[in-house]
């Protein structure tokens, strides 16, 4: 026997109903028509992976919060906690695949760390996934951020600000504080917790990395050439006048590249920012995030990814670089950004809601016909009386109710009722869809 307590959701997990359910829906249907109007096409993967596989990428930090279970054949596996290391499993799999190869994926990951659901973070959520395999030019970065700007102005959300930075740039800025190889890749996870925790305490980290410890002239040194004031070229300028290597080098050539692209667009909201790291060690070279300018309802970023070359060839176990870039879409933090500013949102989808009076074989049939219409009606099958019918009509805010009495079925009309103010007519049957379009007086899509 379960009691109420059986019964409450797991920690960090929510279920989607009504409107929001609606919402993501519309979401996930618009971010869907973007990518593939922009050329990419579907890819699912099982949420499953062998636990080898899911180990393999990552880093220290995000392998704290993979879920990992094991079959009943005793095999170690993991629930996916990202949508790039299966990509990459997938492509080392498939040499047939020509390049450039460009894929969009929608669906679950799963995590096992801190939650924020007011800033919707959750232990499972949704990445809008879409990556181009094959291309090394910063034209691939480019495209992305133009379907990004795309995707924006269609969910209507308002300005955001892009932050833009490159690993290689990391990777030179650490040799200027003279950091060891060895440690890099703890030091530039730590480095993404700036925003997070703030200077002092990712200064305090750096100092304490375990058997390698910074000393405080390279702490200082990191903070100092990461954390820099200035417009885009000003940042690259002093950038170039300190870079010793060459790999450092190549990464503001790249980040020059990609703002040129950006220039071009008239782009002015992408921002050159040196501490961007991204928490995970597999990005080579660009990495970007996307934040709503107006941060009231969610102050983290919308979108994150960056470039992946080695992780491809290190599957397939050869040393050449396979060229990959992509981000995503956090789905949840993008319909709260969306429900913000929308005022109209409904709990069902329905669009007519038919009310039999003692012909509900006959009302059935003509559900079907007018739903043949491409119309989203509903039937009460339930037999109440047309009050009861009614109030539940309205407790929905289902905009039409269709009522069919005898005296309808001899007519072959149905009494249409526009439940916001009371607008009543008879209309054929045939005529549904056309009367329904003329009298919606609501953003109401009856396609």
């Amino acid at each position: 026997m379960l009691n109420t307590d059986d019964l409450k959701l797991a920690k960090g997990v929510k279920d989607w109903y009504g409107k929001q359910a609606i919402l993501r829906n519309y979401v996930r249907d618009t971010l869907r028509s973007i990518f593939e109007r922009y050329g990419y096409n579907p890819l699912e993967t099982p949420i499953i992976e062998r636990e080898k596989v899911l180990s393999f990428k990552g880093g220290g930090e995000i392998q704290k919060e993979v879920f990992r279970l094991k079959d009943q054949g005793k095999r170690n596996l993991s629930l996916r906690f990202d949508q790039t290391v299966p990509l990459a499993r997938f492509y080392a799999n498939h040499p047939e695949l020509k390049t450039p190869y460009k894929r969009y994926v929608i669906g679950e990951v799963f995590r096992d760390g801190p939650t924020q659901p007011e800033q919707g973070r959750y232990r499972i959520f949704t990445q809008c996934d879409v990556d181009i395999i094959g291309v090394e030019n910063m034209a691939a970065e480019a495209e992305l951020l133009t379907l990004a700007s795309d995707a924006f102005k269609e969910l209507g959300l308002g300005d955001v600000t892009v932050k833009i930075n490159n690993r290689k740039v990391l990777d030179g800025i650490m040799d200027i504080a003279e950091i060891p190889d060895p440690v890099k890749i703890q030091a530039i996870l730590i480095l993404d917790k700036l925003e997070k925790i703030g200077i002092e305490a990712v200064k305090k980290e750096l100092s304490e990395i375990e058997g390698k410890p910074l000393s405080g002239s390279a702490v200082d040194t990191l903070i100092k050439n990461t954390v820099i004031q200035g417009n885009n070229h000003e940042k690259i300028d002093y950038l170039n006048g300190i870079m010793a290597s060459n790999t450092g080098k190549e990464g503001l050539q790249e980040i020059h590249q990609l703002l040129s692209y950006c220039n071009e667009m008239d782009f002015d909201f992408v921002e050159f920012d040196p501490s961007l790291a991204r928490g995970l060690d597999y990005y080579t070279g660009t990495t970007l995030e996307v934040f709503l300018k107006e941060k009231d309802i969610v102050n983290s970023a919308i979108i994150a990814g960056g470039r992946f070359d080695n992780m491809i060839g290190e599957f397939k176990g050869t040393e050449a670089p396979v060229p990959a870039v992509g981000f995503s879409f956090g789905l949840e933090r993008t319909c709260m950004a969306v429900e913000s500013i929308m005022s109209d949102l409904k709990e069902t989808t329905v669009k007519l809601f038919i009310i039999p009076l003692g012909t509900l074989a006959e009302s059935l049939k003509i559900a079907h016909i007018i739903r043949q219409q491409k119309i989203n009606v509903d039937i009460d099958l339930a037999d109440r009386s047309l009050k009861a019918a009614m109030r539940y009509a309205n407790s929905l805010d289902i905009p039409f109710v269709g009522i069919i009495g005898e005296n309808e079925i001899k007519k072959e009309v149905i009494t249409i009722k526009r439940l916001s103010d009371g607008l009543q007519k008879e209309v054929p049957i045939i005529d549904v869809k056309s009367y329904l379009k003329r009298n919606r007086n609501s953003k109401i899509s009856l396609e």
